[in-house]
Protein backbone atom coordinates (compact mmCIF):
# COMPACT_ATOMS: atom_id res chain seq x y z
CA UNK A 1 0.00 0.00 0.00
CA UNK A 2 2.72 2.51 1.25
CA UNK A 3 4.01 1.48 -2.49
CA UNK A 4 1.28 2.71 -4.14
CA UNK A 5 0.55 5.83 -2.37
CA UNK A 6 4.17 6.42 -3.63
CA UNK A 7 3.65 5.46 -6.91
CA UNK A 8 0.57 7.70 -7.39
CA UNK A 9 2.47 10.51 -5.61
CA UNK A 10 4.98 10.22 -7.95
CA UNK A 11 2.21 10.31 -10.55
CA UNK A 12 1.22 13.36 -9.73
CA UNK A 13 4.74 15.30 -9.23
CA UNK A 14 4.95 14.18 -12.78
CA UNK A 15 1.97 14.84 -14.22
CA UNK A 16 2.35 18.70 -12.63
CA UNK A 17 6.11 19.09 -13.54
CA UNK A 18 5.08 18.52 -17.25
CA UNK A 19 2.30 20.86 -17.11
CA UNK A 20 0.04 18.65 -18.21
CA UNK A 21 -2.67 19.36 -15.71
CA UNK A 22 -1.15 22.71 -13.95
CA UNK A 23 -3.69 22.96 -11.66
CA UNK A 24 -2.50 25.05 -8.55
CA UNK A 25 -0.92 27.34 -11.40
CA UNK A 26 -4.10 27.73 -12.95
CA UNK A 27 -6.01 28.32 -9.24
CA UNK A 28 -3.76 30.98 -8.82
CA UNK A 29 -3.84 32.41 -12.02
CA UNK A 30 -7.80 32.79 -11.48
CA UNK A 31 -7.94 34.03 -8.41
CA UNK A 32 -5.63 36.86 -9.38
CA UNK A 33 -8.19 37.47 -12.84
CA UNK A 34 -11.26 37.15 -10.38
CA UNK A 35 -9.49 39.69 -8.07
CA UNK A 36 -8.73 42.25 -10.85
CA UNK A 37 -12.14 41.71 -12.12
CA UNK A 38 -13.85 42.71 -9.06
CA UNK A 39 -11.67 46.07 -8.50
CA UNK A 40 -12.53 46.67 -12.45
CA UNK A 41 -16.05 46.52 -12.06
CA UNK A 42 -16.41 48.30 -8.17
CA UNK A 43 -13.93 50.86 -9.45
CA UNK A 44 -16.25 51.40 -12.25
CA UNK A 45 -19.73 51.33 -10.25
CA UNK A 46 -17.85 53.83 -7.44
CA UNK A 47 -17.05 56.35 -10.11
CA UNK A 48 -20.12 56.06 -13.28
CA UNK A 49 -21.92 58.97 -12.91
CA UNK A 50 -25.49 58.76 -14.41
CA UNK A 51 -26.48 61.27 -17.71
CA UNK A 52 -28.13 63.67 -14.80
CA UNK A 53 -25.19 63.92 -12.29
CA UNK A 54 -23.15 64.44 -15.27
CA UNK A 55 -25.42 67.47 -16.56
CA UNK A 56 -25.85 69.04 -13.10
CA UNK A 57 -21.43 68.93 -12.99
CA UNK A 58 -21.84 71.34 -15.06
CA UNK A 59 -23.24 73.37 -12.54
CA UNK A 60 -20.37 73.38 -10.06
CA UNK A 61 -19.33 77.27 -10.68
CA UNK A 62 -22.76 77.66 -8.41
CA UNK A 63 -21.25 75.56 -5.26
CA UNK A 64 -20.80 77.62 -2.26
CA UNK A 65 -21.47 80.26 -0.25
CA UNK A 66 -21.69 83.64 -1.32
CA UNK A 67 -21.98 87.17 -0.45
CA UNK A 68 -22.41 90.26 -2.35
CA UNK A 69 -24.63 93.03 -3.87
CA UNK A 70 -27.21 93.62 -6.32
CA UNK A 71 -28.77 96.46 -8.45
CA UNK A 72 -32.29 96.58 -9.82
CA UNK A 73 -32.81 98.58 -12.92
CA UNK A 74 -33.54 101.11 -13.64
CA UNK A 75 -30.30 102.65 -11.60
CA UNK A 76 -31.36 105.82 -11.12
CA UNK A 77 -34.56 104.68 -9.38
CA UNK A 78 -33.35 102.03 -6.83
CA UNK A 79 -31.32 101.16 -4.26
CA UNK A 80 -28.51 98.76 -4.03
CA UNK A 81 -29.48 95.53 -2.03
CA UNK A 82 -27.36 93.05 0.35
CA UNK A 83 -27.06 89.00 -0.59
CA UNK A 84 -26.64 85.56 0.49
CA UNK A 85 -26.85 82.81 -1.42
CA UNK A 86 -25.80 79.23 -0.26
CA UNK A 87 -25.38 76.54 -2.98
CA UNK A 88 -25.61 72.78 -2.26
CA UNK A 89 -25.65 69.76 -4.16
CA UNK A 90 -28.62 67.05 -3.29
CA UNK A 91 -29.41 63.68 -3.59
CA UNK A 92 -26.22 62.24 -4.86
CA UNK A 93 -25.60 65.23 -7.40
CA UNK A 94 -28.45 65.54 -8.94
CA UNK A 95 -30.32 67.94 -7.84
CA UNK A 96 -28.80 71.58 -6.86
CA UNK A 97 -30.55 73.64 -4.26
CA UNK A 98 -30.00 77.51 -3.73
CA UNK A 99 -31.20 79.63 -0.65
CA UNK A 100 -31.03 83.36 -1.13
CA UNK A 101 -31.95 86.18 1.19
CA UNK A 102 -31.57 89.37 -0.51
CA UNK A 103 -32.03 92.89 2.24
CA UNK A 104 -32.08 96.37 1.86
CA UNK A 105 -31.64 98.36 5.16
CA UNK A 106 -31.74 95.43 6.88
CA UNK A 107 -35.82 94.69 5.28
CA UNK A 108 -36.30 91.79 2.78
CA UNK A 109 -36.22 92.23 -0.62
CA UNK A 110 -36.17 88.31 -1.79
CA UNK A 111 -36.24 85.37 -0.16
CA UNK A 112 -36.28 82.12 -2.24
CA UNK A 113 -35.38 78.31 -2.12
CA UNK A 114 -34.77 76.74 -5.19
CA UNK A 115 -34.59 73.62 -6.84
CA UNK A 116 -32.46 72.97 -9.63
CA UNK A 117 -32.20 69.52 -11.59
CA UNK A 118 -31.83 68.03 -14.97
CA UNK A 119 -34.86 66.43 -17.08
CA UNK A 120 -32.90 64.22 -19.50
CA UNK A 121 -35.91 63.57 -21.40
CA UNK A 122 -36.04 66.43 -22.34
CA UNK A 123 -32.20 67.60 -22.15
CA UNK A 124 -33.09 70.71 -20.25
CA UNK A 125 -32.78 72.33 -17.18
CA UNK A 126 -35.67 73.07 -14.77
CA UNK A 127 -35.37 75.69 -12.03
CA UNK A 128 -37.74 76.13 -9.89
CA UNK A 129 -37.62 79.37 -7.16
CA UNK A 130 -39.62 78.90 -4.67
CA UNK A 131 -41.17 82.27 -2.29
CA UNK A 132 -43.92 82.55 0.15
CA UNK A 133 -46.11 83.09 -2.48
CA UNK A 134 -45.53 80.21 -4.71
CA UNK A 135 -43.68 79.29 -7.89
CA UNK A 136 -42.64 80.10 -11.39
CA UNK A 137 -41.37 77.31 -13.15
CA UNK A 138 -38.47 77.89 -15.85
CA UNK A 139 -36.38 75.56 -18.18
CA UNK A 140 -33.02 76.42 -19.04
CA UNK A 141 -30.10 75.32 -20.81
CA UNK A 142 -26.11 75.94 -20.77
CA UNK A 143 -25.01 78.03 -23.14
CA UNK A 144 -21.21 79.48 -23.56
CA UNK A 145 -20.62 77.93 -19.79
CA UNK A 146 -23.34 80.49 -18.56
CA UNK A 147 -26.78 78.77 -17.27
CA UNK A 148 -30.01 80.42 -19.05
CA UNK A 149 -33.48 79.83 -17.39
CA UNK A 150 -36.44 80.88 -19.23
CA UNK A 151 -39.69 81.68 -19.05
CA UNK A 152 -41.84 82.22 -21.62
CA UNK A 153 -40.00 84.09 -24.63
CA UNK A 154 -39.81 87.67 -22.48
CA UNK A 155 -38.01 86.89 -19.24
CA UNK A 156 -34.98 85.46 -18.84
CA UNK A 157 -32.26 84.69 -15.74
CA UNK A 158 -28.79 84.16 -16.35
CA UNK A 159 -26.24 82.68 -13.94
CA UNK A 160 -22.25 82.64 -14.27
CA UNK A 161 -19.13 83.07 -13.32
CA UNK A 162 -17.37 85.89 -14.19
CA UNK A 163 -13.78 86.52 -14.71
CA UNK A 164 -12.94 88.13 -11.44
CA UNK A 165 -14.43 85.16 -9.68
CA UNK A 166 -17.73 86.48 -8.60
CA UNK A 167 -20.84 84.20 -9.04
CA UNK A 168 -23.22 86.42 -11.26
CA UNK A 169 -26.82 86.28 -11.42
CA UNK A 170 -29.01 88.67 -13.61
CA UNK A 171 -32.25 88.64 -15.22
CA UNK A 172 -33.49 90.62 -18.23
CA UNK A 173 -36.73 91.46 -20.13
CA UNK A 174 -37.28 91.43 -23.94
CA UNK A 175 -38.60 95.06 -24.50
CA UNK A 176 -38.74 96.37 -28.21
CA UNK A 177 -36.71 93.30 -29.25
CA UNK A 178 -33.53 94.00 -26.96
CA UNK A 179 -32.55 92.18 -23.82
CA UNK A 180 -32.80 94.53 -21.01
CA UNK A 181 -31.52 93.82 -17.36
CA UNK A 182 -33.82 94.01 -14.66
CA UNK A 183 -31.59 92.96 -11.78
CA UNK A 184 -28.04 92.24 -10.98
CA UNK A 185 -26.54 90.31 -8.37
CA UNK A 186 -22.72 89.85 -8.14
CA UNK A 187 -21.57 87.69 -5.20
CA UNK A 188 -17.88 86.51 -3.88
CA UNK A 189 -17.23 83.26 -1.89
CA UNK A 190 -17.68 83.85 2.50
CA UNK A 191 -17.77 81.71 5.06
CA UNK A 192 -20.68 79.54 5.85
CA UNK A 193 -23.70 80.63 6.02
CA UNK A 194 -26.72 79.55 8.14
CA UNK A 195 -30.59 80.34 6.90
Amino acid sequence: MILNILKYKEEVWSIKNNSIFPIKKMKKQLKWILVFIGIYLSINTVYAQSEEQLAMAKLSFMIGDWKGEGTSYPKAENKKYDVLSKVRYDLDGTLLVLKHRSTREEQPVLSLHTIIYYNKKEKVYYYYPFTEKGVRPFKGNIVDGKLICTIGDSYRLIFQRTKEGFFNEYGEKLVNNTWEKNFEDKLLPTSEITF
